[in-house]
């Protein structure tokens, strides 16, 4: 199989608070695994992301605490940085919106949308406080959703449904601060005009249908069968990426610019761009072999994201590269997005004291346990919760249980043994350890990531039943079944052993450390062949357990901190 280049963008969060789980199994978990996996089959990886540093949620922030927008990012994109480091979040590059280099890109990416007319000037309506005197940014502003009556919908978009709104979409729309009510008022600004890019639009969606999930064509095809409008991309802000307005045709400068910027969702997605160039630092054209190859099926390009980010990906984020770029550049080609996960059942939401910090998380209970069970829980066609009672069971009677008896059974048992002789493969190991690990790597390669996990346990119940079947602990040492029986069983941990690499490497990592051998490469071909000659490698010194048991106390001691 030839190489491949294998893009992995990963969705910018907001750097106005500390991420919590339904962060990681959203985005960073999934990303993470797949990279790994790509890694490990010898393709060359680039996966980039940053702290979205603009935008109202974090002058939202910075006005409830009297600071300034600086001095909050200051503040939690290093926490950000300390959460990855912890959780082996394996980034390429991990940057920030505010860098010289990224409103650079931004800037001449607006700047080729404008000189191939795809920008226009419109006097749009903008919520405006009266009583402060002052345009307000969408997310300044609440109100009633009109499709799903949520009442705490966003100015721009509605948290509930999904829905990216229009400003007539929201009703009883009030300053998010005071609670002072606001009213629409004219401004000008500069809009992207989908509908000329509309028909590049369908033939993009509709090439790449087999390749999404159902759910996510359906809210692009969707959008498109509703019809593009014009879109808003700049605002009446002063945090954010200036307009280079003298560098505009005269038609489309902008009056009072210096109170205006890009508009976030214009501009957070060209950080997947912006930090290629930034990686290739040596100002190279490394980057280019991802986002200009010679041969575009030299390269797969991933996004990863949560469904309130699908749109932005699946239609804006396509029509920005091909506004600018037209056929030269490299656009997505599989969109991973994940659905919500909650928290006891209610969402995740830290300012009514429903949250967890996702650092106190891994450093209290460990990240492995929380990275396996956040997958295996992982919301990808539907939404997920996360419930303290289920992580302890997870790690205690399916880790602990199942996982680690497995390991801790049959290293036990050959303790003693050194595997240099022929073995003889059962035929059902055989069936089943080839079987399983297919449908791993099936699950892996369309992004399927829940499935992977299901599908590691379900080899490791297997094992267990084995073992339990021969009762390799009836048999004299000194047999000639005992070795063969526990054989099998270590050919059953060694596939384990690789199988959870791009899931747990610290997990991975110490079991081949216990049975003296692991896989610094993803096993290709006939893979009992592959398992018979590394077991001849194996050397078991004592066996330790994997995991660390979670007391079920925990649980009401957690949950007595959430207002459920």
């Amino acid at each position: 199989m030839d190489k491949k280049n294998i893009f992995i963008g990963v969705a910018w969060p907001y750097v106005n608070g500390d991420l919590h789980p339904g962060h990681m199994a959203g985005n960073f978990l999934p990303a993470d695994i797949f990279a790994r996996w790509q890694r490990l089959l010898g393709n060359k990886v680039l996966m980039v992301s940053g702290s979205d540093c603009f935008g109202t949620p974090i002058t939202v922030e910075a006005d409830k605490r009297n600071l300034s927008p600086r001095e909050i990012v200051d503040e939690y994109h290093p926490n950000h940085l300390r959460l990855f480091k912890l959780y082996g979040i394996s980034f390429d590059l991990y940057t920030q919106t505010t860098t010289p280099n990224h409103q650079e890109v931004v800037q001449e990416l607006f700047l080729k949308l404008a000189g191939n007319g795809y920008i226009l000037k419109k006097k749009t309506r903008q919520y405006y406080s009266p009583e402060k005197d002052q345009f307000l940014p969408d997310r300044y502003v609440e109100g009633v959703c009109s499709y799903c009556g949520f009442k705490e919908a966003r100015g721009d978009q509605c948290e509930n449904c999904g829905r990216v709104l229009d400003y007539s979409e929201l009703k009883q729309p009030v300053d998010k601060l005071t609670g002072k009510p606001v009213v629409l008022k004219d401004t000008e600004h500069l809009f992207l005009d989908w509908p000329k890019l509309a028909p590049v639009l369908e033939a993009y969606v509709e090439s790449h249908k087999a390749h999404w999930k159902d759910w996510i064509y359906k809210e692009a095809s969707g959008w498109l069968k509703k019809g593009l409008i014009p879109r808003a991309i700049t605002r009446d802000i002063n945090w954010g990426v200036a307009i280079p307005n003298d560098r505009l045709p005269p038609k489309l400068k902008l009056d009072n610019v210096q109170n205006k910027r890009i508009y976030v969702w214009f501009e957070a997605v060209v950080g997947y761009l912006s930090a290629a160039l930034e990686w290739d630092r040596n100002g190279g054209s490394a980057w280019r072999q991802f986002w200009y190859p010679k041969d575009k099926k030299s390269v797969v390009m991933y996004n990863f994201m949560g469904k309130d980010n699908v749109v932005f990906h699946a239609l804006f984020w396509p029509g920005q590269l091909y506004g600018a770029e037209g056929d030269k550049i490299k656009l997505p080609d599989i969109i991973s997005a994940n659905q919500y996960l909650n928290l006891e059942g209610k969402k995740f939401s830290k300012s009514r004291g429903i949250t967890i910090d996702s650092l106190y998380l891994g450093q209290t209970y460990g990240v492995d346990p929380v990275r396996f069970y956040l997958t295996y829980i992982m919301p990808e066609n539907s939404d997920a919760d996360f419930s303290w009672s289920d992580f302890v069971a997870f790690n205690n009677n399916v880790l602990i249980n199942t996982f680690g008896n497995l390991v801790n059974r049959v290293l036990k048992l050959a303790e003693p043994l050194a595997f240099e002789f022929e073995l003889l493969v059962d035929d059902e190991v055989r069936e089943k350890v080839g079987s399983l690990v297919r449908k791993a790597e099936g699950a892996l390669a369309g992004c399927r990531f829940k499935e992977y996990a299901q599908t590691i346990l379900e080899l490791a119940d297997f094992g267990n039943k084995f073992i339990d079947r021969e009762s390799p602990w009836k048999l004299p040492k000194t047999s000639e079944n005992y070795p063969t029986v526990v054989g099998n069983g270590m050919m059953i941990v060694l596939a384990l052993q690789f199988l959870v690499k791009p899931l747990v490497p610290g997990t991975a990592d110490k079991l081949a450390g216990l049975i003296g051998y692991g896989f610094d490469i993803w096993p290709k071909g006939e893979i009992i062949g592959v398992l018979k000659d590394a077991l001849i490698r194996v050397k078991v010194e004592k066996a330790t357990p994997l995991f660390t048991r979670i007391e079920p106390e925990i649980i009401d001691v957690e949950r007595a901190k959430l207002n459920l």
